[in-house]
């Protein structure tokens, strides 16, 4: 069966929606922006949204590509792999689950696109409660008097991250409209933030954890504190980091986290 495509995200969530939601793990990255981009849409934005769909009628596979962002891939069935470049074009690069570089790696070649892997992210999933850390502090979920300063950690948050093309949004305005933020406190003074995605299909995510003083134990406290939030919410919470990334992969042991799945991010060679 072909793909179908749009621009619509309200259309594409209708369509895969329910694919999404049934492997809230594997497909977490797709459901969470699908999620936010459904509720605050861009219409002007170029975009664009895919699902595929097999010999029963059923969706078997999805793609994403948000504004300003490299499409995402769920996992394919290989036949949707050769008919993606149809559809999709990804000479910038394409994310895709460590399943499938193989398969997208050659069909990128047959057609003149040469794609290597960057960047590789691991999907971590709390495992087991975490553990109290012993961090002076306290933690406190951030409220709308907290607006100006976490519009200026976002910005620092970027400036030490160039490349990222997360929305201001994504990050500040729509988790704390709804309570999903977390500071951390000492002596009354913020000093590290956390935030997640809404709860779905019983999945959240947390991430954008920073300290602007860089300190490791207060990024471990607030996560700590983000993580518990998260865990009486939801029965999978997941995390994102760098598989290179030491520190952060043994912080989230540490914390009770357990690595489930690779994620590949490729680019043009």
């Amino acid at each position: 069966m072909p793909w179908s495509s749009t621009v619509d995200i309200g259309e594409f969530v209708v369509a895969a929606g329910a694919f999404l939601s049934s492997r809230p793990v594997e497909h977490a990255p797709l459901l969470t922006e699908a999620d936010y981009l459904r509720r605050r849409p861009q219409p002007g934005a170029d975009q664009s949204y895919g699902w595929w769909t097999d010999d029963t009628g059923r969706v078997a596979g999805a793609f994403l590509r948000a504004p300003r962002h490299l499409p995402i891939l769920t996992p394919l069935p290989e036949a949707a792999v050769g008919e993606l470049v149809e559809v999709l074009p990804f000479g910038a690069g394409v994310g895709c689950d460590v399943t499938m570089v193989d398969a997208v790696l050659a069909a990128s070649e047959r057609v003149g696109i040469p794609l290597v892997p960057r960047h590789r992210l691991v999907i971590h999933r709390l495992d087991v409660p975490p553990p109290t850390v012993p961090v002076p502090g306290a933690a406190r979920v951030a409220g709308p008097q907290d607006h100006a300063l976490l519009d200026d950690w976002f910005d620092r948050l970027m400036a030490a991250n160039p490349g990222d093309p997360s929305d201001r949004a994504y990050v500040v305005d729509d988790p704390l409209a709804d309570g999903r933020i977390t500071l951390w406190e000492v002596d009354g003074e913020p000093v590290a933030v956390a935030g997640r995605t809404r709860v779905l299909s019983g999945m959240t995510r947390v991430g954008a954890v920073f300290a602007p003083s860089g300190d490791p134990r207060l990024e471990t406290a607030v996560l700590a504190a983000a993580t518990a939030g998260a865990a009486a919410v939801a029965g999978d919470v997941l995390v994102l980091a760098a598989r290179d990334d030491r520190e952060s992969v043994d912080r989230l042991a540490a914390l009770g986290y357990r690595a489930v799945r690779e994620r590949v991010v490729l680019s043009a060679g």
